[in-house]
């Protein structure tokens, strides 16, 4: 931060814009997510307000949808920079294109603000009509402005001084030149970090299930089962990413409330909401567009299953209760099948009761842990079906249905395909032991508050789980290749 306060001490007044200057968001995005979250065919009467002119949308919208003032990602700097100009005596005012509702509240929750301009009726404050506004407002008095974006430019020109919050460096440079650059933030998070952040890489491991045909049916050594696999496996996820992106932007106010979700880069305002809708629609064009291309026409078609369910898992099924979980576990069980229908290999009904039921406990495990972060008993889950009285149901179902998955895989060892297809299938009891040690030590872990948030990515990066998963692939390669 920088800046010339004598700049300031000329003026009287100190005009500030909202999104993307105060708050790292823009109201009006989040305002269409939250109104299209609640029904996606509301797109359609949104279009229709849309050609009726932006500040007609934004009245209809704000009819309809509410803002969470205190749980916005605020540019603390800058509150703090505007905290002392009041103290000075400045006049602070908020000036800005969303809608007036939304305006008021953050300016009831900061309490630094002395008026309030803002959309309502037909009047889009933006840009040139903002300037007229404040203009009508002030007179010929000077002023200060805070600003962020080119469409900020005429006003900050008409300022006596400029405050500048992540703004185009031509704009900069332009203050600079004129003397007008009385203060300036730029924000030292890269959004390029924060794209590729948002895309969540580590949660790729999930897709690692896809290759669980290849391994079972033991084809690993086919070239083209191979190939297949890894495209297929790349396909899920850039889908999943999409998928990541829009939950996250339907979930806006849900996650800035969570203890660790609010740091999520959308939720946090470190990546910009329109970078985030091109995440959404982006991402699973591309993976149809690679799975049209080169994958059989049924790993499309599991695709866009999986697809239309995780959508409706975003906007409906994850506040139903138990039917989220069951969801989860159908998404998670997807991946193997997935992975069949890429490679051509024939998918066991036991591997798929297997998955069934170890991703049912796996899900049940994630909403215990949000349930039991809970501080208190009659508090429930925001945005889901649940609440603290649930604590003790979501573990004994997860126990049971782990345990459940168990014994399938002790029925599935002592198969007739296992017997005829190891060299030394007596060695797979092995796998009943360490599937067994890693569910009793991952639901301990759950059960002391040890594990933050998602039970997969946990797994990832606990050493126990490492071991388990490097010792379960030694016991199939023992068990394949070497008689005892």
């Amino acid at each position: 931060m920088k800046g010339k306060s004598l700049l300031v001490d000329n003026v009287k007044y100190v005009v500030v814009d909202l999104d993307g200057t105060l708050v790292r968001t823009d109201l009006f995005v989040e305002s269409l997510l939250r109104y299209l979250k609640g029904n996606p065919f509301r797109i359609f009467q949104l279009v229709m307000w849309l050609l009726k002119g932006r500040a007609f949308a934004k009245e209809k919208i704000a009819e309809s949808v509410d803002i969470d003032a205190e749980y916005l990602p605020y540019e603390e700097g800058l509150i703090a920079y505007l905290k002392q100009l009041k103290a000075e005596g400045k006049e602070i005012i908020l000036a800005t294109a969303s809608h007036r509702n939304y305006a008021n509240q953050v300016a009831e929750h900061l309490g630094i603000f002395d008026k309030v301009m803002a959309t309502s009726g037909e009047n889009n404050l933006k840009g040139d009509n903002k300037l007229a506004a404040i203009r009508e407002l002030l007179g010929d008095e000077d002023f200060a402005y805070a600003g962020d974006s080119s469409a900020d430019t005429p006003i900050w020109r008409a300022a006596a001084a400029n405050i500048m919050v992540n703004a185009p460096t031509s704009n900069v440079a332009e203050a600079e030149k004129a003397g007008k650059l009385s203060w300036q933030h730029k924000s030292e998070s890269s959004t390029l970090k924060a794209f590729v952040k948002e895309m969540r890489p580590h949660q790729y491991a999930k897709n690692i299930l896809i290759f669980v045909p290849l391994v079972t049916s033991h084809e690993y050594f086919d070239f083209a089962h191979l190939w297949a696999t890894v495209l297929a496996f790349i396909c899920f996820s850039f889908c999943a990413s999409g998928v990541y992106f829009l939950n996250d932007l339907l979930d806006l106010q849900e996650d800035r409330r969570h203890r660790s979700k609010k740091y999520r880069p959308i939720a946090s305002g470190a990546l910009p909401l329109p970078l985030g809708v091109a995440g959404a629609v982006g991402f699973p064009l591309f993976a149809f567009a690679v799975s049209i291309a080169f994958l059989p026409i049924a790993f499309v078609v599991v695709l866009l299953v999986y697809f239309a369910i995780t959508n409706a898992y975003s906007f409906l099924l994850k506040r139903v209760t138990t039917v989220d979980v069951m969801t989860l576990a159908i998404l998670y069980t997807m991946r193997v099948v997935a992975g069949a229908a890429a490679s051509g290999v024939e998918l066991s009904s036991w591997l798929i009761a297997f998955s069934v039921f170890i991703f049912v406990s796996l899900a049940f495990m994630k909403r215990y842990i949000e349930v039991s972060a809970l501080t208190e008993k009659s508090s429930k889950v925001r945005g889901r079906g649940y609440s603290a009285d649930d604590s003790e149901t979501m573990f004994a179902l997860g126990i049971t249905n782990f345990t459940a998955a168990v014994v399938i895989l002790a029925l599935y060892i002592n198969s007739s395909f296992v017997l005829r297809s190891y060299s030394t299938p007596e060695a797979l009891w092995l796998l009943c032991l360490l599937v067994l040690f890693w569910g009793n030590h991952i639901w301990v872990c759950a059960r002391r508050s040890e594990i933050p948030d998602d039970p997969v990515v946990f797994a990832i990066k606990d050493r126990a789980s490492q071991l388990v998963g490097v010792s379960f692939v030694i016991v199939l390669f023992l068990a394949k290749y070497i008689q005892f």
